[in-house]
């Protein structure tokens, strides 16, 4: 059965991470996150490059220790593959013994930081030339990279560019949420993509329509939108047994995806009618468990402790379910 654990993510309070990384209080860091995971009843866990980019070479080689100690699979996520200092992040990875190093090229890109047709396909040149870049770099340090689907390319995109790449050491962060931001089946996202993932991102999302599309709000997995017990189904289809499941549980987070706007679909090509009737029939397919809504908003007037005992909880919650659906 494929590992199942955790990205750090999970643990975004708990760490310190992105709207966190002022807060007060203790924190742990990637060693403490190996632990964590551990705890939760998991066996893999993705750490974000900020929490290994500045270890020396000695504490890159006891936290491979640490995760061969505790019998968990250390995968690192390197953010965009655009930022100037990748390369470091590639190196620290192979100093670390990982073998799957993850990225993205940017987070909800159109419309708004991308409007026109013709910007889009130059940011896909500028994509196509910086994976092949990385991609020889890392090749002989023995890592793969896998671009994850980052509501920013559509599912054929992130297809057509792996394909195009033809390099043996990348593949595809398979995140089973986030096609519904593109207006993706994720089913379908499953089917396609499935023969190159070499990592993921399990979530889910209770998707709310709106006026101008719909919210996503993450929420434990099992509880939202997703169908993903046949999502998982399809899934172990395509992925050898090494690959980890690792969860992406960040407690309220919400996303709007304003698809009715015209201004939307401006910059995608080829998108039909079809395509958006499965996201569609996906997403409606399935009640929310309302229990388990707690908007970011919500989670944010909780005191300290009980905000650190919540990311306990729900990532070992989310651990044992995606187990059971795998056993």
């Amino acid at each position: 059965m494929n590992r199942v654990g955790a990205v750090c993510y999970s643990f975004q309070y708990t760490i310190g991470l992105f709207s966190y990384n002022k807060r007060d209080g203790d924190r742990i860091d990637a060693f403490g996150f190996v632990e964590a995971t551990r705890n939760a009843g998991g066996e893999c866990a993705q750490i974000f490059h900020s929490m290994v980019d500045d270890l020396s070479d000695d504490e890159l080689k006891r936290l491979d220790a640490k995760g061969k100690e505790l019998d968990v699979l250390l995968e690192i996520h390197g953010g965009t593959a655009l930022r100037p200092d990748y390369e470091k992040t590639i190196h620290k990875a192979a100093a670390a013994g990982v073998k799957v190093l993850g990225c993205s090229f940017g987070m909800m890109m159109r419309p708004d930081k991308i409007a026109t047709l013709k910007e889009w396909d130059e940011h896909l040149d500028k994509c196509r030339h910086r994976l092949k870049e990385i991609a020889d770099i890392a090749e002989p340090l023995g890592l793969t990279i896998g671009v994850e689907n980052h509501l920013d390319f559509t599912i054929p995109e992130l297809h057509d560019l792996i394909k195009g790449c033809d390099a043996p050491n990348v593949g595809v962060i398979l995140d089973v949420g986030n096609p519904i931001g593109t207006l993706d089946d994720p089913l379908e996202a499953v089917d396609l993509l499935g023969p190159y993932t070499v990592a993921t991102h399990y979530k889910d999302f209770a998707v709310e329509e709106v006026a101008r599309g719909f919210v996503m709000t993450m929420v434990p997995l099992g509880c939202g939108s997703l169908q993903l017990p046949e999502i998982t189904r399809r899934l172990v289809k395509h992925v050898p047994p090494d690959i980890g499941f690792a969860i992406e549980m960040m407690s309220g987070q919400q996303l709007k995806i304003n698809w009715l706007e015209d201004r939307f679909w401006a910059p995608f090509r080829c998108t039909s009618a079809q395509q958006v009737a499965a996201t569609l029939r996906h997403i409606r397919g399935k009640a929310i468990d309302l229990s388990e809504y707690l908007p970011v908003d919500e989670v944010d007037k909780l005191p300290h402790e009980a905000h650190l005992q919540l990311e306990r909880d729900r990532i070992a919650r989310c651990i044992a379910y995606l187990k059971g659906l795998l056993a």
